[in-house]
Protein backbone atom coordinates (compact mmCIF):
# COMPACT_ATOMS: atom_id res chain seq x y z
CA UNK A 1 0.00 0.00 0.00
CA UNK A 2 0.99 3.68 -0.54
CA UNK A 3 -0.14 5.66 2.21
CA UNK A 4 -0.23 9.15 1.79
CA UNK A 5 -0.14 11.47 4.70
CA UNK A 6 0.77 15.02 6.02
CA UNK A 7 2.74 15.07 8.93
CA UNK A 8 3.87 17.96 11.02
CA UNK A 9 6.33 18.97 13.67
CA UNK A 10 8.06 21.72 15.41
CA UNK A 11 11.12 22.61 13.27
CA UNK A 12 14.51 20.65 14.07
CA UNK A 13 16.27 22.67 16.67
CA UNK A 14 17.19 21.10 18.82
CA UNK A 15 18.71 17.29 18.85
CA UNK A 16 17.02 14.13 19.86
CA UNK A 17 18.11 12.43 22.57
CA UNK A 18 18.09 9.55 24.35
CA UNK A 19 14.58 9.72 26.55
CA UNK A 20 13.69 11.74 28.83
CA UNK A 21 15.67 14.60 27.09
CA UNK A 22 14.41 15.13 23.77
CA UNK A 23 15.16 18.21 21.82
CA UNK A 24 15.14 18.19 18.16
CA UNK A 25 12.54 18.87 16.36
CA UNK A 26 10.45 18.92 19.70
CA UNK A 27 6.90 20.05 19.72
CA UNK A 28 6.39 21.23 23.54
CA UNK A 29 3.42 21.88 25.28
CA UNK A 30 3.53 24.95 27.72
CA UNK A 31 5.43 24.62 30.89
CA UNK A 32 3.42 23.03 33.64
CA UNK A 33 4.01 24.90 37.32
CA UNK A 34 5.78 22.12 39.13
CA UNK A 35 8.75 22.02 41.98
CA UNK A 36 12.17 22.08 39.91
CA UNK A 37 13.85 18.90 40.47
CA UNK A 38 16.94 19.65 37.78
CA UNK A 39 19.49 20.64 39.86
CA UNK A 40 20.81 17.67 41.90
CA UNK A 41 24.01 16.31 42.82
CA UNK A 42 23.62 12.49 41.10
CA UNK A 43 22.68 14.33 37.70
CA UNK A 44 25.15 14.44 34.94
CA UNK A 45 27.25 17.45 33.56
CA UNK A 46 26.20 19.36 30.88
CA UNK A 47 27.70 21.71 28.34
CA UNK A 48 25.71 23.38 25.62
CA UNK A 49 27.60 24.46 22.49
CA UNK A 50 26.27 27.47 20.94
CA UNK A 51 23.77 28.11 24.12
CA UNK A 52 23.12 32.23 22.11
CA UNK A 53 21.84 31.03 19.11
CA UNK A 54 18.31 29.80 18.40
CA UNK A 55 18.99 26.72 19.15
CA UNK A 56 21.08 26.91 22.30
CA UNK A 57 17.92 28.08 23.28
CA UNK A 58 15.57 25.65 22.56
CA UNK A 59 18.08 23.65 24.11
CA UNK A 60 17.84 24.93 27.48
CA UNK A 61 14.27 25.57 27.16
CA UNK A 62 13.62 21.38 26.74
CA UNK A 63 16.48 20.85 29.39
CA UNK A 64 14.28 23.29 32.15
CA UNK A 65 10.56 21.77 30.26
CA UNK A 66 11.26 18.07 30.76
CA UNK A 67 13.00 19.03 34.10
CA UNK A 68 16.18 17.13 32.77
CA UNK A 69 18.24 16.13 35.81
CA UNK A 70 22.17 17.68 36.27
CA UNK A 71 24.29 18.56 38.68
CA UNK A 72 25.95 21.75 36.63
CA UNK A 73 25.69 23.10 33.48
CA UNK A 74 28.36 25.34 31.55
CA UNK A 75 27.38 27.68 28.67
CA UNK A 76 29.30 27.86 25.90
CA UNK A 77 29.43 29.79 22.57
CA UNK A 78 32.15 32.16 20.61
CA UNK A 79 34.47 34.78 21.72
CA UNK A 80 32.40 37.42 21.00
CA UNK A 81 29.81 35.97 23.57
CA UNK A 82 31.94 35.18 26.48
CA UNK A 83 31.54 37.40 29.29
CA UNK A 84 27.93 37.47 28.42
CA UNK A 85 25.34 36.84 31.40
CA UNK A 86 22.37 34.11 30.89
CA UNK A 87 19.41 33.26 33.46
CA UNK A 88 18.68 29.84 33.52
CA UNK A 89 16.02 28.42 36.06
CA UNK A 90 16.07 31.32 38.35
CA UNK A 91 20.58 31.24 38.37
CA UNK A 92 23.11 33.30 36.50
CA UNK A 93 25.36 31.96 34.54
CA UNK A 94 28.59 33.38 32.83
CA UNK A 95 28.90 32.15 28.94
CA UNK A 96 31.74 30.87 28.70
CA UNK A 97 34.35 30.94 25.05
CA UNK A 98 34.07 27.47 23.71
CA UNK A 99 37.77 25.49 23.69
CA UNK A 100 38.76 21.93 24.25
CA UNK A 101 39.00 22.13 27.92
CA UNK A 102 35.76 23.63 28.05
CA UNK A 103 34.76 19.47 28.40
CA UNK A 104 36.89 18.74 31.53
CA UNK A 105 34.46 17.14 33.46
CA UNK A 106 31.81 17.55 31.28
CA UNK A 107 29.22 14.00 31.19
CA UNK A 108 26.86 15.35 27.98
CA UNK A 109 27.52 17.98 25.51
CA UNK A 110 24.55 19.27 22.97
CA UNK A 111 26.22 20.68 20.38
CA UNK A 112 24.84 22.90 17.86
CA UNK A 113 27.20 25.94 16.55
CA UNK A 114 27.73 24.84 12.71
CA UNK A 115 29.05 21.57 10.79
CA UNK A 116 33.01 23.14 11.12
CA UNK A 117 32.39 24.16 14.91
CA UNK A 118 31.19 20.65 15.52
CA UNK A 119 34.14 18.58 13.55
CA UNK A 120 36.69 20.67 15.63
CA UNK A 121 35.67 20.45 19.11
CA UNK A 122 33.15 17.73 18.63
CA UNK A 123 36.39 15.18 18.79
CA UNK A 124 38.05 17.45 21.60
CA UNK A 125 35.03 16.53 23.73
CA UNK A 126 34.62 13.02 23.16
CA UNK A 127 38.60 12.91 24.57
CA UNK A 128 37.83 13.97 27.50
CA UNK A 129 34.89 11.80 28.30
CA UNK A 130 31.73 13.47 26.69
CA UNK A 131 29.17 11.88 25.35
CA UNK A 132 28.57 14.80 22.45
CA UNK A 133 25.19 15.15 20.89
CA UNK A 134 25.56 16.95 17.59
CA UNK A 135 23.05 18.85 16.11
CA UNK A 136 24.87 19.85 12.63
CA UNK A 137 25.66 17.39 9.36
CA UNK A 138 29.04 16.53 10.06
CA UNK A 139 28.85 13.18 11.40
CA UNK A 140 25.40 12.27 10.17
CA UNK A 141 26.97 10.17 7.47
CA UNK A 142 29.80 8.68 9.23
CA UNK A 143 29.28 4.95 9.35
CA UNK A 144 31.01 4.83 12.42
CA UNK A 145 28.97 7.04 14.27
CA UNK A 146 24.94 6.39 15.15
CA UNK A 147 22.27 8.70 13.42
CA UNK A 148 19.37 8.26 15.99
CA UNK A 149 16.44 8.92 16.49
CA UNK A 150 14.92 7.62 20.09
CA UNK A 151 11.75 6.25 18.94
CA UNK A 152 12.77 4.92 15.85
CA UNK A 153 16.23 3.61 16.24
CA UNK A 154 17.49 3.73 19.82
CA UNK A 155 19.52 0.61 19.61
CA UNK A 156 22.16 1.83 17.11
CA UNK A 157 23.08 4.04 20.75
CA UNK A 158 23.03 0.96 22.76
CA UNK A 159 26.60 0.56 23.49
CA UNK A 160 26.48 4.23 25.16
CA UNK A 161 26.18 4.72 28.68
CA UNK A 162 27.03 7.50 31.12
CA UNK A 163 27.63 4.57 33.62
CA UNK A 164 30.76 3.22 30.92
CA UNK A 165 34.12 1.91 32.22
CA UNK A 166 37.09 4.40 32.01
CA UNK A 167 34.42 7.18 31.10
CA UNK A 168 34.92 6.84 27.36
CA UNK A 169 33.40 9.72 25.80
CA UNK A 170 31.07 8.86 22.37
CA UNK A 171 29.31 10.68 19.71
CA UNK A 172 25.90 10.64 18.58
CA UNK A 173 24.76 12.28 15.41
CA UNK A 174 21.28 13.75 15.07
CA UNK A 175 19.25 13.83 12.23
CA UNK A 176 17.90 16.68 9.70
CA UNK A 177 14.82 17.81 10.37
CA UNK A 178 12.58 16.77 7.44
CA UNK A 179 14.12 12.82 7.93
CA UNK A 180 13.38 13.32 12.05
CA UNK A 181 9.40 13.84 11.18
CA UNK A 182 8.81 11.79 8.12
CA UNK A 183 10.73 8.81 9.89
CA UNK A 184 8.63 9.07 13.29
CA UNK A 185 5.57 8.35 10.93
CA UNK A 186 6.84 5.89 8.56
CA UNK A 187 8.87 3.48 10.60
CA UNK A 188 5.94 2.27 12.64
CA UNK A 189 4.30 1.05 9.06
CA UNK A 190 7.56 0.44 7.60
CA UNK A 191 7.90 -2.09 10.51
CA UNK A 192 4.55 -3.71 9.61
CA UNK A 193 4.64 -3.75 5.85
CA UNK A 194 8.43 -2.71 4.70
CA UNK A 195 8.42 0.48 2.58
CA UNK A 196 10.15 -0.30 -0.62
CA UNK A 197 9.57 3.27 -1.76
CA UNK A 198 8.98 6.55 -0.60
CA UNK A 199 8.02 10.09 -1.97
CA UNK A 200 8.15 12.98 0.61
CA UNK A 201 7.51 17.01 -0.40
CA UNK A 202 8.51 19.23 2.41
CA UNK A 203 6.90 22.51 3.30
CA UNK A 204 9.35 24.05 5.72
CA UNK A 205 9.08 26.87 7.87
CA UNK A 206 11.52 29.56 8.61
CA UNK A 207 12.55 28.93 12.04
CA UNK A 208 14.22 25.60 10.68
CA UNK A 209 16.84 28.70 9.19
CA UNK A 210 17.31 30.27 12.15
CA UNK A 211 16.05 33.25 14.74
CA UNK A 212 17.51 35.98 11.70
CA UNK A 213 15.46 34.02 9.27
CA UNK A 214 11.87 33.99 11.06
CA UNK A 215 12.67 38.13 12.08
CA UNK A 216 12.91 38.78 8.70
CA UNK A 217 9.93 36.89 7.64
CA UNK A 218 8.01 39.33 10.05
CA UNK A 219 9.62 41.85 9.04
CA UNK A 220 8.80 41.21 5.94
CA UNK A 221 5.25 40.54 6.12
CA UNK A 222 5.04 44.00 7.84
CA UNK A 223 6.74 45.28 4.48
CA UNK A 224 4.55 43.94 1.97
CA UNK A 225 1.82 44.79 3.54
CA UNK A 226 2.74 48.68 3.85
CA UNK A 227 3.48 49.06 0.35
CA UNK A 228 7.31 48.65 0.78
CA UNK A 229 10.23 46.57 -0.84
CA UNK A 230 10.93 43.83 1.42
CA UNK A 231 14.63 43.26 2.51
CA UNK A 232 15.90 40.18 1.72
CA UNK A 233 18.94 39.13 3.42
CA UNK A 234 18.59 35.73 4.37
CA UNK A 235 17.14 34.13 1.41
CA UNK A 236 18.06 36.74 -1.32
CA UNK A 237 14.17 36.83 -2.38
CA UNK A 238 10.94 37.61 -0.88
CA UNK A 239 9.71 34.91 1.62
CA UNK A 240 6.47 36.85 3.05
CA UNK A 241 3.17 35.86 0.78
CA UNK A 242 5.76 33.42 -1.51
CA UNK A 243 7.36 30.38 -1.02
CA UNK A 244 10.34 29.24 -2.93
CA UNK A 245 12.47 25.43 -3.70
CA UNK A 246 14.97 24.95 -0.28
CA UNK A 247 17.89 27.38 0.05
CA UNK A 248 20.01 24.61 0.39
CA UNK A 249 22.78 24.20 -2.49
CA UNK A 250 21.75 22.14 -5.82
CA UNK A 251 23.50 19.34 -6.61
CA UNK A 252 25.11 17.99 -10.49
CA UNK A 253 21.70 15.75 -10.21
CA UNK A 254 19.07 18.52 -10.03
CA UNK A 255 18.92 17.52 -5.94
CA UNK A 256 19.50 20.13 -3.31
CA UNK A 257 21.24 18.96 0.06
CA UNK A 258 18.21 18.85 2.00
CA UNK A 259 16.80 16.27 -0.56
CA UNK A 260 19.65 14.28 -0.10
CA UNK A 261 19.94 14.38 3.71
CA UNK A 262 16.78 12.93 3.73
CA UNK A 263 17.55 10.45 1.23
CA UNK A 264 20.66 8.73 2.54
CA UNK A 265 19.83 9.59 6.31
CA UNK A 266 16.66 7.31 5.48
CA UNK A 267 18.85 4.11 4.54
CA UNK A 268 21.42 4.82 7.45
CA UNK A 269 18.49 4.97 10.24
CA UNK A 270 16.61 2.16 8.62
CA UNK A 271 20.14 0.07 7.65
CA UNK A 272 18.36 -0.09 4.43
CA UNK A 273 20.30 0.32 1.35
CA UNK A 274 17.84 -0.55 -0.70
CA UNK A 275 14.43 1.84 0.18
CA UNK A 276 14.11 3.84 -2.64
CA UNK A 277 13.40 7.50 -1.35
CA UNK A 278 12.81 11.05 -3.44
CA UNK A 279 12.33 14.09 -1.72
CA UNK A 280 11.23 17.83 -3.16
CA UNK A 281 11.82 20.56 -0.30
CA UNK A 282 10.09 23.37 -0.39
CA UNK A 283 10.37 26.95 1.87
CA UNK A 284 6.82 27.90 3.77
CA UNK A 285 6.26 31.37 4.80
CA UNK A 286 5.37 29.58 8.24
CA UNK A 287 6.77 30.94 11.23
CA UNK A 288 7.62 27.27 12.75
CA UNK A 289 6.53 24.10 12.24
CA UNK A 290 7.74 21.94 9.46
CA UNK A 291 5.17 20.29 7.31
CA UNK A 292 5.76 16.92 4.69
CA UNK A 293 3.43 14.85 2.31
CA UNK A 294 4.66 11.24 2.50
CA UNK A 295 4.06 8.53 0.09
CA UNK A 296 4.44 5.09 1.39
CA UNK A 297 4.51 1.68 -1.18
CA UNK A 298 4.35 -1.22 0.74
CA UNK A 299 5.98 -4.71 0.01
CA UNK A 300 3.31 -6.74 1.93
CA UNK A 301 -0.43 -4.70 1.46
CA UNK A 302 -1.31 -2.34 4.36
CA UNK A 303 -4.90 -1.43 4.34
CA UNK A 304 -5.80 2.23 5.66
CA UNK A 305 -7.53 1.14 8.62
CA UNK A 306 -4.90 -0.87 10.01
CA UNK A 307 -2.40 1.77 9.02
CA UNK A 308 -4.29 4.14 11.06
CA UNK A 309 -4.25 2.16 14.00
CA UNK A 310 -0.84 1.09 14.04
CA UNK A 311 0.01 5.50 13.47
CA UNK A 312 -2.33 5.97 16.37
CA UNK A 313 -0.30 3.73 18.64
CA UNK A 314 3.09 4.82 17.51
CA UNK A 315 5.10 6.61 20.15
CA UNK A 316 5.45 10.17 19.53
CA UNK A 317 2.66 10.31 16.82
CA UNK A 318 -0.70 12.09 17.59
CA UNK A 319 -3.55 11.58 14.40
CA UNK A 320 -5.44 14.18 13.69
CA UNK A 321 -7.74 12.99 11.09
CA UNK A 322 -10.92 14.45 10.72
CA UNK A 323 -12.57 13.98 7.63
CA UNK A 324 -15.89 14.66 8.30
CA UNK A 325 -14.96 17.94 9.24
CA UNK A 326 -12.04 18.56 6.84
CA UNK A 327 -9.73 18.99 10.25
CA UNK A 328 -6.41 17.98 9.77
CA UNK A 329 -2.68 18.71 11.47
CA UNK A 330 -1.58 22.19 11.10
CA UNK A 331 1.68 24.13 11.89
CA UNK A 332 -0.45 26.94 14.33
CA UNK A 333 -1.66 23.90 15.99
CA UNK A 334 1.21 21.98 16.64
CA UNK A 335 4.08 24.61 17.80
CA UNK A 336 4.87 24.27 21.63
CA UNK A 337 3.29 20.78 21.87
CA UNK A 338 4.90 17.28 22.00
CA UNK A 339 4.51 14.99 19.11
CA UNK A 340 4.57 14.47 15.32
CA UNK A 341 0.90 15.29 14.29
CA UNK A 342 0.25 13.29 11.28
CA UNK A 343 -2.91 13.26 9.03
CA UNK A 344 -5.03 13.05 5.24
CA UNK A 345 -4.32 9.31 6.18
CA UNK A 346 -5.41 7.32 2.84
CA UNK A 347 -4.98 4.96 0.27
CA UNK A 348 -3.05 5.61 -2.60
CA UNK A 349 -5.55 4.98 -5.89
CA UNK A 350 -2.56 4.74 -8.10
CA UNK A 351 -1.33 1.72 -6.59
CA UNK A 352 -2.92 -1.65 -6.62
CA UNK A 353 -3.51 -4.48 -3.85
CA UNK A 354 -3.42 -1.91 -0.84
CA UNK A 355 0.32 -1.69 -1.85
CA UNK A 356 0.12 2.42 -1.64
Amino acid sequence: MQATASVLRHNSLLPRVSSPLHPCGSVRSPRRSTIRMALTEDGPSLAVVGVTGAVGQEFLQVLSERNFPYRSIRMLASRRSAGRHLTFEGREYEIEELRPESFDGVDIGLFSAGGSISREMAPAAVERGTIVVDNSSAFRMDPGIPLVIPEVNPDAMAHISLRRKGKEGALIANPNCSTIICLMAATPLHRHAKVVRMVVSTYQAASGAGAAAMDELELQTREVLDGKQPTCKIFKQQYAFNLFSHNAPILSNGYNEEEMKLMKETRKIWNNSDVKVTATCIRVPVMRAHAESVNLQFEKPLDEDTARTILKDAIGVVVVDDRASNLFPTPLEVSNKDGVAVGRIRQDLSQDGNHG
